[in-house]
């Protein structure tokens, strides 16, 4: 009994692999892609641009000389106490920031100050050895050559003084290089340095920037350049201050595009006495068209859709949705491209608008396979 029921067992063991080997692989599923519908550019009036909004003059301050950090000047708060000076507090321009220890600089300018009192004396002791020997040679006393060795001596003395002199100038410079000023009325937007540091000659201590007026620079492509002109008035908008428009004026254009990106740089000026912009915010514009003649729209699609050609390794092509059984497929599509800007290139041939293209995923697709689109 036992033995006939191993039997069935092989047996059935044995069908159920017959079975399964008649069995067809189960269907790949579609490769997931986005799609994106092909439009045409704007007209210059609607080409936006983002950008970070930057303080019209920022300045580095770096120590000239270098030596122990003594003191970081210490100024109130919202909260009546004192603090040392760091970022968000106003300076005015002429204001202690930092100082350095003073005890070696005091020597050398104490030095240099010995050193020119005895110059001094050594030339005024020269010059009265010259005026007798002038009197001596008058009255035929000393030889013409006694007198020319006091007068070069003289003029010796006179030069060791001027030596003297300038360093001790250059001592007295060295000592006021230990105060660390502003330049500028403004805000400070880094402190690097605290009490008790080395601080080398050109070490940066503080970056402090005037911000009653701020600029935004932004890129331009070749073909929106003739929408744009020094002193034109620009609005800018920022999401700190959504709904609420920031009028400036364009100051600066690049007279030459940047060689990487091939745009040039656009600057705009925006007026900023509430201190309301901070360096940093980022700011969104839109081109006003000014009456200049509207470019001819054109295709646009993103630089991600775009792959190799099969037919051609030197041309380019996207993969187009189509309809096959009711399921979308993706074709690939020979297309001409233009000159790329930033992250999107017009179309001049092979597409039209409307048709959807397949912008995630194409690196994945070969041409006729199905796909299933995502959000």
């Amino acid at each position: 009994m036992r033995t006939s029921l191993q039997a069935l067992a092989l047996v059935g063991w044995a069908l159920s692999g017959l079975a399964c080997g008649n069995h067809a692989p189960a269907p790949a599923p579609p490769t997931a892609v986005r799609v994106s519908t092909v439009g045409r550019a704007g007209t210059i009036a609607d080409a936006r641009f983002s950008a970070e909004i930057q303080p019209a003059t920022r300045v580095d301050l770096a120590f000239k000389v270098g030596g122990y950090v003594e003191s970081i000047t210490r100024v109130r708060g919202v909260d009546g106490q004192t603090h040392l000076i760091q970022e968000g507090d106003e300076v005015r321009e002429g204001m202690e920031l930092a100082s350095l220890r003073k005890t070696d600089y005091l020597q050398k300018l104490a030095e240099a100050q010995a050193a020119l009192a005895q110059a001094r004396a050594a030339e005024e002791q020269a010059q009265i050895n010259f005026d007798r020997t002038s009197k001596l040679v008058a009255a035929q006393v000393s030889t013409p050559a006694q007198l020319d060795s006091a007068r070069t001596q003289r003029d010796s003395a006179a030069g060791a003084s001027n030596v003297a002199r300038a360093r001790v100038q250059e001592a007295r410079t060295a000592l006021d290089d230990t105060q660390l000023r502003s330049p500028l009325t403004g805000v400070v937007l880094k402190r690097a340095i605290e009490v008790g540091m080395l601080a080398a000659p050109g070490t940066i201590a503080f970056s402090v920037a005037e911000t009653r007026s701020v600029r935004v620079v932004f890129g331009v492509p070749d073909t929106l350049l003739p929408s744009v002109r020094l002193g034109a008035p620009q609005a800018v908008i920022t999401q700190a201050f959504p709904g609420q428009e920031f009028e400036g004026r364009i100051s600066r254009i690049a007279p030459s595009a940047d060689p990487k990106s091939r745009v040039f740089a656009v600057e705009v000026s925006i007026p900023n006495a509430d201190q309301r912009l901070k360096p940093g915010m980022v700011a969104a514009l839109s081109l006003r068209g000014g009456g200049t003649r509207q470019a001819e729209p054109e295709l646009l699609i993103p630089l991600s859709a775009i792959v190799r050609s099969t037919k051609n390794p030197n041309a380019f092509a996207v993969f187009v949705l189509e309809e096959k059984d009711g399921k979308p497929v993706a074709r690939l599509r020979d297309v001409t491209l233009g000159e790329y800007l930033g992250n999107v290139i017009p179309v001049k041939q092979g597409l039209k608008a409307g048709e959807r293209i397949v912008v995630t995923g194409a690196s994945l697709l070969s041409d006729g396979e199905p796909v299933e689109v995502i959000p």
